[in-house]
């Protein structure tokens, strides 16, 4: 008996690395930069209010001058760890009009970074009523 307990753990250990094995694997970083035709301040406000419609994610931090705006997800009741999640978005003044907006290099690779930037594109690129 004492070979089918070994025959079984070493199948279970087997299974153990082989299940751990797809940890390690990245998602491609999210380094799209938007460019858009407007000036600083209003590409910033309207990447604030993308950033802070999105029902998980809520504002961590801004610093208008740094141009940084920082999220964090915060859906606790998941168990793949989603409140560990954080991104920071970099807005970057062109020149007079044109401004970009794009994640900072150390958040391009966080899980729900691609649909927060398609987010913040559709903000961008809202017509106004004059």
């Amino acid at each position: 008996m004492t070979k089918i307990h070994q025959m079984i753990f070493v199948l279970m250990l087997g299974l153990g690395v082989i299940g751990c094995n797809t940890v390690g694997k990245l998602l491609p970083p999210n380094d799209r930069v938007l460019v858009c035709n407007l000036s600083y301040d209003k590409a910033y406000l309207r990447t604030l209010d993308a950033l802070d419609s999105k029902k998980d994610w809520v504002l961590q931090g801004t610093d208008k001058e740094k141009g940084t705006i920082s999220v964090h997800n915060n859906n606790y009741s998941r168990l793949d760890d989603s409140d560990l999640r954080s991104l920071t978005f970099l807005v970057k003044r062109i020149d007079r009009e044109t401004t970009s907006v794009s994640i900072a290099p150390g958040s391009q690779k966080v899980y729900g970074g691609d649909q927060l930037l398609k987010l913040v594109e559709e903000y961008l690129n809202r017509k106004t009523v004059p």
